[in-house]
């Protein structure tokens, strides 16, 4: 009987002590791939100072930015259509050398990010400063088309 009790006591040990499972799609891993690029849009500021960033990946998965606990969380998937579209609207714009540094209170923003690392970051809203059209118009489709759920 004793050896019964002592068998069930290790076995009850030993399968709650197992390693749960995490789900990688729920949140990036700091420990991400340094080479992935990330294409990243958001706007905020103002009198609460919030901000919103979607960030895109080139496999078309697209991960929302939560400031609070300083992660990307899982947000949706993109079509290969899409994905491929605003790819080459990036490419097409020259968002990788434009160089736009005129945060207001209300600030809009594009970054290109390799890894962890920003390659550029163009950022506007101050009062005196207009930016260019397209540029102005691609980064409202682009953080509609992300922000947007299926």
């Amino acid at each position: 009987m004793q050896q019964i009790l002592s068998l069930l006591i290790f076995f009850s040990m030993f399968f709650s002590c197992s390693s749960t499972k995490s789900n990688t799609d729920t949140t990036t891993n700091n420990k991400s791939n340094n080479s992935e690029m990330k294409y990243c849009v958001g706007r905020g500021g103002g009198f609460t100072g919030d901000f919103e960033e979607y960030m895109l990946l080139e496999n078309g998965k697209v991960y929302k930015r939560d400031f609070v606990y300083e992660r990307d969380v899982f947000y949706k998937e993109l079509s290969a259509l899409d994905t491929e579209y605003f790819l080459n609207k990036i490419d097409e714009l020259s968002l990788y050398g434009e160089d736009i540094n005129k945060p207001g209170n209300m600030s809009y923003y594009l970054e290109i990010r390799q890894g962890n690392n920003t390659i550029n970051k163009i950022i506007w809203g101050a009062h005196s400063y207009y930016p260019p059209k397209e540029l102005e118009a691609f980064q409202k489709e682009f953080f509609e088309k992300l922000k947007q759920q299926d």
